[in-house]
């Protein structure tokens, strides 16, 4: 039996032309892709509030969960200012209007979230590129679709 994987070759990930307030839009957005200029996605899914719910006669404290956090999203890789995605990072961090990001998987599985721009910054050292590195603060539900 082969272990069951997904490769990053084959990967996509895709930021929208301005506001977008739905993970299903339609009509679907125009995509600014960030494929040539990201080397990693990082995806840190958030955290429910656990909530107490002790009372006097519980023999343990007892809790029950909140709300989930959706959480943040980072993707570093080279700085190319006029890239498309990088000038769309760019508005949304000014703007601080929600864009819908989408990561495809090489098997066809899509993981969609709304997020805004929390920071961009890049590095540069010596002999080397220019590195970035964007945030995304996740806001409202993801979605997650396997591939069919």
């Amino acid at each position: 039996m082969s272990s069951e994987v997904l490769l990053v070759q084959g990967m996509s990930i895709s930021i929208s032309d301005g506001e977008v307030t739905e993970l299903t839009p339609s009509p679907e957005p125009t995509w600014h892709v960030l494929d040539c200029v990201s080397r990693e996605i990082t995806y840190n899914g958030g955290t429910a509030t656990e909530n107490d719910v002790t009372t006097i006669c519980s023999t343990a404290k007892e809790f029950r969960l909140g709300l989930q956090d959706s959480g943040t999203m980072s993707v570093t890789g080279h700085w190319k200012p006029g890239n498309a995605a990088h000038e769309e990072i760019k508005a949304a961090a000014a703007d601080k209007l929600r864009r819908l990001i989408e990561v495809e998987f090489e098997d066809g599985s899509i993981f969609r979230a709304l997020a805004y721009v929390s920071q961009r910054s890049w590095s540069a050292a010596v002999d080397g590129v220019v590195t970035a590195t964007f945030n995304f603060r996740l806001t409202g539900a993801t979605s997650e679709v396997a591939a069919t």
